[in-house]
């Protein structure tokens, strides 16, 4: 499909999983979620835990509507990221699958977002509104070898029940807005845990990839080395949303340490394929 990562960004972050330090005790935690979902009470949203590994997910086949919190615990040893694709009624995740690598992605499915990549062993989190339907969970980052993992079976059907009641969904204390091509946030970041409100005002699909630059470092130090792939990697993964339609939203919560920080998109343009980091759409955070 058309509508994936850039492949030398994900084949750089597949070498740069020697350079990452895995939190033992967190992928210790995270065993024994495998298959099942926890429906928390009315006043928080409910957590659906979705494990990555070499290429499949292990999640729930079917989950209530309403407020969710997907939480993604690579268990692999690659990069992956969950892709929530609603489909519209009538069609089915065989005929998303069956899409071709270079195919644009079809009217009938919808991105509305779900976590992106964390580094192997850790674990990130997005919540959105989901709506009664038939879902896919999709990985759509390729591997060293170009292939993206969706083509190696990395998808999942998920069916969305309807629901009574539901969580609200909690105060963000920042609002982040995509658009073309730039990431709009206010307030500004500070040192801390933050809730932030992602919003795509856009006229295309935009994703939030959030990285922590090394020391020293900048979001043109690591477009550069997505191209060399020369020395240790500048920066390193901490989550954000998977790619979001227009109009769509999305909720991360992310401690954030004092230093320094890129945002960028990887999402091919509609007009020309090119990533929207291309575009510009690429901003540092400085946290204080």
């Amino acid at each position: 499909m058309r509508n994936t990562y850039l492949t030398t960004f994900a084949a750089a972050l597949v070498l740069a999983q020697a350079a990452c330090t895995v939190d033992k005790a967190d992928k210790e935690s995270s065993r024994g979620t495998r298959e099942a979902y926890a429906q928390t009470p009315a006043a928080t949203p409910n957590l659906v835990t979705v494990t990555a590994s070499e290429f499949a997910f292990a999640a729930p086949a079917t989950i209530p509507a309403g407020l969710t919190t997907v939480r993604l615990v690579n268990q692999g040893r690659e990069m992956h990221h969950v892709q929530l694709v609603r489909l519209d009624p009538g069609h089915t995740v065989a005929e998303l699958t069956a899409i071709g690598h270079d195919e644009p992605m079809p009217a009938w499915a919808h991105f509305v977002g779900g976590p992106n990549v964390p580094t192997p062993g850790g674990h990130s989190e997005a919540t959105v509104q989901l709506q009664a339907g038939t879902y896919a969970l999709v990985c759509f980052i390729p591997g060293a070898d170009g292939v993206p993992h969706l083509m190696k079976g990395m998808i999942k059907p998920l069916t969305v029940v309807p629901a009574t009641g539901g969580a609200p969904l909690p105060a963000a204390d920042v609002r982040m807005t995509l658009t073309d091509y730039a990431f709009d946030i206010a307030p500004e970041l500070t040192a801390g845990r933050h809730t932030i409100q992602v919003v795509n005002a856009a006229a295309q699909p935009h994703e939030v990839v959030l990285m922590r630059l090394a020391p020293g470092k900048t979001p043109q130090d690591l477009l550069a080395w997505l191209q060399s792939q020369n020395g240790p990697p500048p920066a390193m993964p901490m989550g954000g949303t998977s790619f979001l339609s227009p109009g769509e939203s999305n909720q991360i919560a992310a401690d954030f340490e004092p230093g320094e920080y890129a945002l960028l998109c990887f999402v091919p343009d509609a007009k020309d394929g090119a990533p929207h980091v291309a575009h510009g759409m690429v901003r540092q955070i400085t946290v204080r």
